[in-house]
């Protein structure tokens, strides 16, 4: 018998001889009734908006219209026979709005008529879009002309005009810029898999630092105070106890402020000695998440087409909301022509500002749910060489079997916000009513609403990595992922403080650069009267390119951590090799154990492939060392091979004379 190699009494499994390969192949589709519900709900909500186009009209909305239903800038029908209805004001593209200024502020848009115009008055009105909106310039609009001409040098209105011409003139330099932004982001992303030890330490360093300094130098200032107290106390002041009450007031807030301060910093200090072995699997986490992305550089590409999608469904949403403002059937009101809209249109608003809530979200669970398809693939390859297409496969995968667990998931966090959003509504009522009490509660609500929301995003995020590797339903997943991180508290409370910390200051130094060179290059400009208001703007967009870039490097590290969690609970290392590379197998508690089995399987597997090369007859098909060979070797015997010491060679193919069969 093949004499078998063992590792502290434990008995080696042979290369490949694994229960546990990885995401599931053989899956069936989940949450399938979720999947039914969200297009159903898909579909209605475009039928909703086909019904209101067929009472809706944009250009009501955008140009405006007037008291006879004349919409400016076009060729109008005439309504109920009215003499001033159904005129052409093809020649008038502007509505002069006959209502103050603070009444649109109200929010009064359903009745906001007027007079369509040629053009804007220049005395009494400002044109904003197609409306020309009357403001009076009395003392206070002159006063702040004057405020802001002391302040910038120039009026409000020549302002905002110039900051319009200098963000025309500047666009090339805002491109080239966001260009910088995406190379900056493409550098962070390499340097976090190579300088990922140093910039973790650092952090660290950086919050020790930071959370002890600041601690001393609170004390120090309390110290001072009270100081100055004792010695104002000491002394004959006419002023004497009025000074006294604000310095005791002063050195009270300083002494609580301390105490605070050295209670968070004892408190970060022992959390960060405790855990010092799990921010080391930070590190390690860094530098396989770098690997992962280098295999697959255009999982980078991921966050591209969501902001595609994303787009078409804001700007889908914007023309159905376009579509319902502007519905409504005429009807003759005195010599008037109003549009009401019906009951059904005006509650179905909360349906479709529901449908953006959900769709958007089922968008960005797609994102997470491919990322984490691809990364698990990738970790559970052994072989990384023929790790195939694991992109494409997440996304078939997804859209397969399961787009039903990403609606169910989606559809939680987007009742949430939803919730959040009618409670903000009914505070703003409340607050016409100075019900100070029921508005409280109201923010209470939303405060605890909004850490539930963060609570589920982070559990959905797991779960969805749960799906990627095993198919499971969503609620099942959720449970599985939830388990996992309670067993593993302590290094999710690593990862998501320090590894988020220097995801954030990744972000901080790819807009940093970027504004530093922006600032070089702009000021430098000709025709630039405010240089940083193209500055600011291309900030922007190289904060929205960081935040992209570092999402992904984010929800790799996620994924591999649940997938390192994974491999310690199915494998063992010696009966079960283990999927993770050695820089992660120094985290797990046999590590030693671990470490030399998988240091005996790869020498097995060298002696394999050299055995595989040499021993076999010319022009016959290669035959593992582990599998017997033909009868045709050794005058028709068939040997059982010996597993070869670690530091052996097999024997020479000269003492082999293969002969036909």
């Amino acid at each position: 018998m093949r004499k078998q190699r063992t590792v502290n009494g434990r008995e080696l499994a042979p290369p490949g001889d694994d229960t546990f390969c990885g995401p599931l192949h053989k899956r069936v589709c989940r949450d399938v009734i979720f999947l039914i519900i969200f297009i159903a709900f898909v579909i209605g909500a475009i039928f909703y908006l086909g019904y209101v186009s067929m009472e809706g009209d944009t250009a009501r909305i955008i140009y405006g219209h007037d008291r006879y239903g004349n919409v400016c800038g076009q060729k109008n029908e005439k309504y109920f026979n009215l003499d001033k209805s159904g005129q052409d004001f093809t020649d008038k593209p502007y509505l002069s709005v006959g209502l103050e200024l603070g009444e649109l502020l109200d929010g009064h848009w359903q009745g906001l008529t007027g007079t369509c115009v040629a053009r804007c008055p220049a005395n009494n009105s400002t044109q904003v879009g197609n409306r020309c909106i009357p403001i009076r310039t009395d003392d206070a609009a002159k006063k702040f002309d004057d405020i802001t001409n002391v302040t910038f040098g120039i009026t409000a209105e020549n302002f905002f005009k110039t900051v319009g011409q200098d963000l025309g003139t500047s666009w090339v330099e805002i491109i080239i810029l966001c260009s910088i932004a995406l190379g900056f982001a493409v550098i962070v992303t390499a340097l976090l898999r190579f300088l990922a030890s140093i910039v973790v330490w650092l952090t660290v360093i950086i919050i020790v630092v930071g959370s002890v300094g600041g601690t001393i130098y609170l004390w120090v200032i309390w110290h001072l105070k009270n100081k100055e107290l004792m010695a104002l106390k000491a002394s004959n002041t006419a002023s004497k106890p009025l000074e006294i009450d604000m310095k005791e007031t002063s050195v009270r807030t300083y002494l609580i402020m301390a105490i605070i301060a050295t209670i968070i910093t004892v408190l970060a200090l022992i959390l960060l000695i405790a855990m010092r072995n799990r921010i080391r699997l930070v590190i390690a986490l860094f530098n396989e998440a770098g690997k992962a992305v280098a295999a697959m550089p255009l999982i980078l590409l991921q966050p591209l087409w969501t902001f595609v999608w994303i787009t078409v469904v804001c700007m889908v949403w914007l023309l159905g909301w376009l579509l319902i403002e502007s519905s409504g059937i005429p009807q003759k009101k005195d010599d008037m022509v109003i549009f009401v809209r019906n009951a059904f249109i005006l509650h179905m608003r909360w349906y479709h500002f529901f449908a953006l809530l959900w769709i958007s979200q089922f968008v960005l669970a797609c994102q997470d749910v491919t990322v984490a398809g691809s990364i698990a693939q990738w970790y559970f390859t052994r072989n990384k060489k023929q790790l195939g297409w694991p992109i494409s496969t997440a996304m078939k995968r997804l859209y397969r079997y399961h787009l039903g667990s990403v609606a169910i998931g989606s559809l939680i966090i987007a009742i949430v916000k939803f919730i959040r959003y009618i409670l903000k509504h009914f505070e703003k009522q409340l607050n016409r009513t100075n019900n100070q009490a029921c508005g409280f509660l109201l923010k209470c609500c939303q405060c605890c609403l909004w850490c539930f929301e963060k609570f589920l995003k982070f559990l959905n995020r797991n779960a969805y990595i749960e799906i990627a590797i095993y198919g499971y339903g969503f609620c099942k997943a959720a449970q599985k992922a939830f388990s996992l991180l309670v067993n593993n508290a302590m290094r999710v409370a690593a990862i998501n403080s320090v590894g988020a910390f220097v995801l954030f200051l990744a972000k901080a130094a790819i807009v940093i650069c970027t504004g530093v060179i922006g600032f070089e290059i702009l000021k430098q400009k000709q025709g630039l009267t405010y240089f940083w208001v193209p500055l600011v703007v291309a900030v922007i967009f190289a904060y929205f390119i960081a935040h992209c870039f570092i999402s992904i490097y984010e929800m790799t590290i996620d994924t591999l951590f649940l997938c390192f969690c994974e491999d310690c609970e199915k494998n063992d290392g010696i009966e079960r090799p283990y999927y993770m590379s050695k820089g992660l197998m120094k985290f797990v508690e046999n590590s030693k154990k671990a470490m030399e089995a998988h240091e005996f399987r790869e020498k097995q597997q060298s002696v394999q492939q050299v055995w595989a090369t040499n021993v076999q007859p010319a022009g016959s098909q290669a035959y593992p060392a582990q599998v017997a060979s033909p009868k045709h070797i050794h005058g028709g015997m068939t040997p059982l091979h010996p597993a070869y010491p670690p530091n052996s060679m097999p024997p020479s193919p000269v003492h082999l004379t293969p002969t036909s069969s």
